[in-house]
């Protein structure tokens, strides 16, 4: 009896130093903002136009104190693209050098970003699609910037299911998500980044604690769940749990046996 209350004694150590193990590394996971990228089957054209039922999963709402420019960000992905739509209905000027910027990081630092107007709009890189638009939306019955993007999923190394780094800040006079040229002042004045507090001095580019991450939607298989593609950094304290116990049983029995 005396062993057995031993290796539950154990046991249960065991199980308590796991559990504030993951305990602890989920918040501090958790510390960085997180935004989800919901899977599509519809996805959406990228024209510069806000079309009524063709956006969903809002996951970015800039107002202030935090963000000087009235926007929305929509995030959705399907096997092959990530789908962004920055709405910035605060934006009600057509300036040539507007302009919206996304960041990515998983084995280098990849960046997107579109400026300009509807007429003349230029990409930072050609291995993504987007475009800029100037019209109402859902959000907003006046004129104002509408940027739209297709990214393939290849082009900045996720999955769907896996999560990246991501934020958006203001980059070597560049844009942020969005920068409205025909405001003046400092940048945080004139650009939205994100997460707030990321900074506006290229700090981020080493220190990826300021970033968030972006989680990609993934599909559901046909009269099935979805797995999370991490499932083996969720189960690993459980597995290391049994193989614990498992250890101290066997231990405990070899002992009984001499």
């Amino acid at each position: 009896m005396a062993m057995i209350g031993k290796i539950l004694s154990l046991g249960i150590i065991a199980l308590l130093l796991v559990s504030t193990a993951t305990v602890i590394v989920s918040f501090a996971y958790s510390q960085k903002p997180e935004i989800n990228s919901q899977w599509t089957n519809s996805p959406p054209t990228i024209d510069g136009k806000f079309t009524a039922g063709e956006w969903s999963n809002l996951q970015i709402v800039m107002t202030e104190p935090d963000f000087p420019i009235d926007a929305f960000a929509y995030f959705m992905n399907d096997g092959s693209n990530l789908y962004v739509l920055v709405d910035a209905i605060e934006d009600t000027t057509q300036d040539t050098m507007d302009e919206c910027l996304l960041v990515f990081d998983f084995d280098s630092l990849i960046k997107t970003s579109i400026f300009g107007t509807s007429d003349s709009a230029t990409k930072s890189s050609e291995d993504f699609d987007a475009a800029i638009g100037f019209e109402s939306s859902p959000n907003s019955p006046n004129d104002h910037k509408i940027y739209e993007f297709c990214i393939p999923l290849s082009y900045i190394n996720v999955d769907p299911g896996v999560s990246i780094d991501f934020c958006s800040p203001f980059w070597k006079q560049l844009a942020s998500i969005p920068y409205d040229a025909s405001r003046t002042g400092p940048p945080e004045e004139v650009d939205n980044v994100w997460p707030p507090g990321i900074g506006y001095d290229g700090a981020f580019k080493t220190n990826k604690e300021l970033w968030g991450i972006l989680s990609m939607g993934a599909h559901a298989p046909v009269g099935g769940i979805i797995t999370p593609a991490n499932k083996l950094a969720i189960l690993t304290p459980y597995l290391a749990l049994v193989a614990l116990i498992g250890a101290v049983i066997s231990i405990a029995i070899r002992r009984t046996r001499q």
